[in-house]
């Protein structure tokens, strides 16, 4: 299963007035189409308009599971935490990140209706492939709620240094819930340190080369939403005993270069 924060299709108006769907334009679906093609299994994602979200469809042999988004959450989550605080924040680029606590309550509902949408589609031990910065808190959101499954992110843009990263008010929230995964991935080596170095210092887990201690305490205190705290909870020296082991890579994405013949 496939999380994204786009569906792989995006829906136009037919000649007679019905709505179709065709393949949607990016990176992150040329990647990832052809494996869910060949491989089966299911894709959800938000349609890209506000409003009510279609029933659950069949298409290129996925089966597509579409998350709706009101204007209002279009604007604060998408155009607000997404766009104008997490995107220049994580590229460092001229225009300074804004933190507004709205856009971060937005961000918080959204990554949890994505959670509780793959929560409902996963099946008994099923692996679920989470993507990008839009959706940082759903696999420690889906871990709480379904143990069961085996859970994977993939960062398609760069993880800043902590420097940067420690601006953001939320930063320990963001850590734990990507700590939801059992493999983090990441386009580059220098992105898989950054995000281990945030790891310690955001969250005061411990670290071993490229794995994480996350207490199971990490998942179960549904505290996604409550304000940033002063200290990170700190683990006793030697602490890589107890909870689990998550594992960050720098694994670059590919594509599927035959379709290009």
């Amino acid at each position: 299963m496939v999380v994204a924060s786009r569906l792989p299709v995006g829906r136009v108006e037919g000649r007679e007035g019905g709505p179709q769907w065709r393949p949607s334009p990016g990176g992150l679906v040329a990647a990832l189409e052809p494996v869910m093609r060949e491989a089966g299994g299911a894709w959800i994602g938000w349609q890209g308009a506000a409003g009510v979200p279609p029933e659950p469809f069949d298409t290129g042999g996925m089966h597509l599971v579409c998350v709706g988004l009101s204007a209002a959450e279009v604007r604060d989550y998408y155009e607000g935490f997404c766009n104008a605080t997490l995107w220049p924040l994580y590229h460092d680029v001229i225009v300074p990140p804004q933190f507004r606590r709205p856009w971060w309550q937005a961000y918080v509902e959204v990554n949890r209706r994505f959670a509780r949408a793959a929560a409902g589609q996963a099946a008994v031990g099923a692996t679920v492939w989470v993507h990008d910065y839009q959706l940082q808190l759903v696999p420690g959101m889906l871990r709480e709620q379904r143990s069961d499954v085996r859970i994977g992110y993939f960062a398609h843009i760069p993880f800043p240094g902590y420097g940067i990263f420690a601006q953001l008010p939320w930063r320990r929230q963001v850590v734990e819930g990507l700590l939801g995964a059992d493999l983090l991935g990441f386009q580059r080596r220098s992105d898989t340190r950054n995000f281990l170095r945030a790891c310690r210092r955001a969250a005061g887990l411990a670290t071993r080369g490229s794995l994480v201690r996350v207490p199971h305490s990490a998942h179960g205190d549904g505290g996604h939403a409550a304000g940033p705290r002063s200290q990170p909870r700190r683990q006793a020296a030697g602490g890589f005993a107890g909870g689990r082991v998550a594992g960050a890579a720098a694994v670059p994405i590919s594509n599927a270069t035959a379709a290009l013949g």
